[in-house]
C-alpha cells in the first residue's frame, strides 16, 4: 500500500481553495461584464431606436412666405406619413427629409429658400417622428421605403412635373434619400447632407464621441439588439453599397469637416463610391449638418443652382 504523507494535505487543501476561489471570481467577473454590456447594449438600442423627440422654437410662422397644405399618404410599409406640401411657381419639386431623430420642422429653412427658388417643396415626418406612425425609427432600413411613398404621392398631384422630382436629405435623411433614390429611378438628382456611410459605424462614432465608450463591444451589442427589437437589418444599411446605382442622375454631398456625429470621412468614402456625375463640396468650418448656418449664401446658391443644373 502506498503511504501518503498527511503533513501536505493542509497545504493541497489551500491550494485548491485558493484555485476555487480564483474561478469563482473569475466567473463572477466575466458574468459583470457580460450583463454590464448587455444593459448598455440595451439602453444604447433604445436610444437608436426610439430618440428623444426635439422641439424647435421656431414654428411656420416665422416663414410667412411658406404656405402649406396639410397631406398624409400611406406608406408601402402600411403606416401612414404625415407632411406639409408647398407649391411653388415651377412644377419641378424638391422632396426634403429630414435628419434623425427631428421632425418636418428642422427642414423649414431648406423648404424657404427652394420655395424662393421657385420649387415646390414636399416636407414629411419620418416614421415614429412628429405626426406619422411607425413604432420606430430603423435608422435606414424602413425609411427609404417612406421616401419613395412621397414620390408616389407626389406623382398623383397634376401641379407636379412627374420628371422633375429631386431630393435633399440631411444627416439620416441624407442617408436614406441615397438609398430610396438607388431602388427609384424617379428621383432625378441628389443632395446629401451630411450623410453616413453605413448604420453601424456611426453607431460606433456615437459610442466613442458622445458616451466616451469604445465600439467595441458596445456599439456591435446594441446594433444586434436594435435588430432584434425591430425585425430589421441595420447591418444592411449601407448607402456606401446603394451610391453607385444613382449614376446617371447627379449627386451633390455636402459635410462639414468639423462634424463629430458623423465624421467627414463618411462623406469622402461615399463620393468616392459614386459615379459621375457628381460633386462634394466639404465647408472647413461648423459641426453636424451646419452647412446652412455657418455658409448660408453660398449653401443656397451651390443648392439652388444644382436642382436648376438637374432640373431644366
Amino acid at each position: 500500500m502506498k503511504h501518503i504523507d498527511t503533513s501536505k494535505l493542509p497545504a493541497l487543501s489551500l491550494r485548491l481553495q485558493r484555485r476555487r476561489l480564483a474561478a469563482t471570481v473569475l466567473l463572477g467577473l466575466i458574468s459583470g461584464v457580460t450583463a454590464a454590456t448587455g444593459i448598455i447594449g440595451w439602453i444604447g438600442s433604445e436610444r437608436a431606436i426610439h430618440p428623444r423627440a426635439t422641439h424647435y422654437l421656431r414654428s411656420l410662422a416665422d416663414f410667412p412666405d411658406l404656405q402649406p397644405l396639410e397631406i398624409a399618404f400611406k406608406s408601402r410599409t402600411n403606416v401612414t406619413i404625415a407632411g406639409s406640401f408647398f407649391r411653388g411657381s415651377r412644377t419641378a419639386t424638391i422632396l426634403l427629409s429630414h435628419g434623425y431623430g427631428d421632425n418636418r420642422q428642422q427642414m423649414l429653412p431648406y423648404a424657404e429658400f427652394l420655395h424662393k427658388a421657385g420649387f415646390s417643396v414636399l416636407t414629411y415626418d419620418m416614421r415614429n417622428r412628429g405626426h406619422s406612425e411607425g413604432d420606430a425609427v430603423t435608422l435606414g432600413a424602413l425609411e427609404p421605403l417612406d421616401l419613395v411613398s412621397a414620390v408616389d404621392y407626389l406623382t398623383t398631384r397634376p401641379d407636379v412635373d412627374h420628371e422633375r422630382i429631386a431630393a435633399l436629405g440631411v444627416s439620416l435623411g441624407a442617408s436614406v434619400t441615397i438609398l430610396a433614390a438607388a431602388e427609384d429611378l424617379r428621383i432625378k438628382a441628389i443632395v446629401d447632407d451630411s450623410g453616413f456611410s453605413d448604420a453601424p459605424s456611426v453607431v460606433g462614432s456615437s459610442f466613442e464621441h458622445f458616451i466616451g465608450l469604445p465600439k467595441f463591444p458596445f456599439a456591435s451589442v446594441t446594433v444586434a439588439l436594435a435588430e432584434l427589437r425591430t425585425g430589421v437589418s441595420l447591418r444592411r444599411v449601407r448607402p456606401i453599397d446603394a451610391v453607385g446605382r444613382l449614376s446617371p442622375r447627379p449627386l451633390f454631398i455636402i459635410h462639414c469637416t468639423a462634424d463629430r456625429f458623423i465624421p467627414p470621412d463618411h462623406g469622402t468614402r461615399i463620393f468616392a463610391r459614386a459615379k459621375e456625375p457628381k460633386q462634394i463640396w466639404q465647408i472647413p468650418v461648423g459641426g453636424h449638418i451646419d452647412g446652412l448656418v455657418v455658409a448660408s449664401a453660398e449653401y443656397k446658391r451651390r443648392v439652388v443652382e444644382f436642382f436648376n443644373s438637374a432640373l431644366k
